[in-house]
């Protein structure tokens, strides 16, 4: 579809490489979600730890919500809560990815007709993850290396839609 379906802005977060804890993965991806339905976007976010045998989503599909988020162009820091649901325990995450990695141009749809280079990455980033348990325990504490990372677009509209701030403008919230 010529880039119709691609989101206008995200952050998106990688990394299979944590230091004291190999074989434990990390993946975030939030974004500025287009619809077929006359124009209309919204904010929606899929995360995923793999850890211990274990997969712990965090995303709009698991009813896990964002606690926080905060973007400068030192690091992008959010923290997110799981849904406490029969299938999957209750948890918490928080990252703090730094952004002063080397970034290389990545190609991408542009007005719908040709594919230009325009997106930023990150393949040499750092990130802090935190993991809590549903009582608030740490269980994990680590630095992830050779993380990817892009935040491309206006991602302060993430930060404006998040569902604790009382100002944003649309029905659905991160």
């Amino acid at each position: 579809d010529f880039g119709r379906s691609f989101p206008s802005l995200w952050i998106w977060i990688q990394t299979n490489s944590f230091r004291n804890n190999p074989g434990t993965s990390l993946f975030v991806s939030l974004a500025r979600i287009p619809t077929p339905i006359f124009g209309l976007e919204f904010p929606g976010f899929t995360a995923a730890v793999w850890h211990d045998k274990e997969l712990i989503p965090f995303a709009t599909w698991s009813g896990a919500k964002f606690e926080n988020l905060s973007i400068s162009s030192e690091k992008v820091f959010m923290a997110m809560r799981s849904s406490k649901n029969r299938r999957y325990f209750e948890y918490r995450v928080e990252l703090t990815v730094s952004r002063d990695a080397p970034e290389v141009l990545l190609y991408a749809p542009v007005n719908f007709t040709k594919m230009e280079p325009f997106v930023h990455e990150a393949l040499l980033a750092r990130v802090h993850m935190r993991l809590f348990n549903g009582h608030g325990d740490i269980i994990f504490d680590d630095i992830g290396v050779n993380t990817g990372l892009e935040v491309h677009g206006d991602v302060e509209w993430l930060v404006n839609n998040l569902c604790e701030n009382k100002s944003r403008k649309g029905w659905i919230c991160l």
